[in-house]
């Protein structure tokens, strides 16, 4: 649980911290839709650091029952990744337009799902042994 809030953590002050850059400093190396992109990317990364929250108050009582300890655990990776793949090549693409590996970003949102589809596996162990 400790790892995981810590990540959780450091995931929610990068979000502020990085959003508080695109707003203040990194606009004006923007160009057409950078801004918006760079929104989307920062939207998404701070609500996946509260589901990443999330994740790690449920660890507790998910470890009562293995099969959702698994699932929460992969959950919280689906969402770490989501947030490098989707909101850090997003973030990237706002700022440097012509990045090459911009066709990774699609990846990190599948990530994203990935992980609230596992939370649903984890409200649907909890109580099955």
């Amino acid at each position: 649980m400790r790892p995981l809030l810590i990540i959780a953590a450091i995931s929610g002050f990068s979000a502020v911290l990085i959003g508080a850059m695109g707003a203040h400093f990194l606009s004006s190396y923007m160009q057409d839709k950078g801004a918006d992109l760079f929104h989307t990317a920062n939207l998404y990364h701070l609500v996946h650091s509260l589901a990443l929250l999330g994740c790690a108050a449920l660890m507790p009582r998910a470890q009562q029952f293995p099969k959702s300890l698994f699932f929460l655990k992969i959950s919280a990776g689906c969402f770490v990744l989501g947030i490098f793949l989707f909101s850090g090549l997003l973030y990237y693409v706002a700022i440097f337009p012509g990045f090459a590996l911009h066709y990774l970003i699609p990846l990190g949102g599948l990530f994203y799902m990935m992980g609230w589809l596992m939370l649903i596996l984890v409200a649907l162990k909890f109580n099955k042994t």
